[in-house]
């Protein structure tokens, strides 16, 4: 992304992502799948403020997000499930250093506080001028974990040289966690991105990554949920750039190092943290997320 208007407009989106998590630890312990209190905090829109006043106004924002845009809401929420799984079974491996590239208002560094871990936040300049003071005024004094921030487009190739400057050692495994990014970026911006991780990421480094079905980029999606997604994200000037299938992907991370990919697609993430379907939610498979290990 470029520009202020596109750095406001990123903070938004980041906004509702962050809404829809903390609308989703309002639900019942019974049938929450995300516990994630931080996010809350990263919500200043008057609207979603008011969804997140009370259990009430959240669930019917929610079942209204559903029912519209099928697949999305369990999508963002799962992710987060996924991903802090990766990232633990690392830490437990000895991986000291995680990388969150366009890392929006996720809360890893809260979350992940009582780790012995470094945690590099990669996003636009505007979007962390609003998060870092949260952040560092949640943090508990007892935190363990180093937060550093790092500026960076992913639109421009300067990720590899930001992030060394930052104090990542590439000689050490890592965990790169790359979110809610890919389908906004060029096929040359995403080619550009993984060449730099490829040259950073030591052997045994993990990439965790999301990604859209391709034929919502070529406007023939199966979903209605979809392309209602595709019309609005375009209308406000971020349409999607970049989809790929499983296969694709897989020959896409191979070329720049990274095999072994796990794909998990939103009905599968459904089967795995909600197997009694207690939420309910709109199994749309239009989304996927993957791991690949560095060789």
């Amino acid at each position: 992304m470029a520009g202020r208007r596109l750095d406001r407009r990123a903070s938004l989106t980041a906004q509702i992502n962050a809404a829809q998590r903390a609308a989703e630890t309002l639900q019942p312990r019974d049938r929450r799948l995300l516990d994630d209190p931080y996010s809350r905090y990263f919500v200043h829109h008057p609207v979603l403020r008011a969804m997140l006043a009370h259990r009430l106004p959240a669930d019917v924002g929610l079942r209204v997000f559903d029912r519209r845009w099928g697949g999305l809401h369990a999508h963002i929420v799962l992710r987060v499930r996924y991903a802090d799984e990766v990232c633990e079974a690392a830490i437990r491996d000895g991986v000291d250093q995680i990388v969150l590239l366009g890392a929006g208002f996720d809360t890893t560094s809260l979350r992940k506080a009582d780790a012995s871990v470094t945690i590099f936040e990669v996003d636009a300049p505007a979007t962390q001028k609003d998060k870092r003071p949260v952040t560092e005024r949640l943090l508990p004094a007892s935190a363990v974990a180093e937060t550093v921030w790092v500026p960076s487009d992913f639109e421009e190739s300067v990720l590899q040289k930001r992030l060394i400057d930052s104090g990542f050692v590439p000689a050490r495994p890592s965990v790169v966690v790359w979110l809610g990014v890919s389908p906004y970026l060029t096929r040359h911006a995403i080619d550009t991105t993984l060449g730099d991780l490829a040259a950073l990421c030591a052997p045994g480094s993990r990439l965790v990554l999301d990604y859209i079905d391709a034929n919502v980029v070529a406007a023939r999606p199966r979903w209605e949920s979809a392309r209602r997604v595709a019309r609005l994200v375009a209308r406000r000037g971020e349409p999607y750039r970049s989809g790929f299938t499983a296969t694709e992907l897989d020959a896409l991370l191979a070329a720049h190092g990274f095999k072994g990919a796990d794909h998990a697609t939103v009905s599968s993430l459904l089967r795995r943290y909600d197997p009694q379907s207690k939420r309910r939610l709109a199994d749309d498979d239009w989304l996927g997320i993957a791991t690949a290990q560095r060789i």
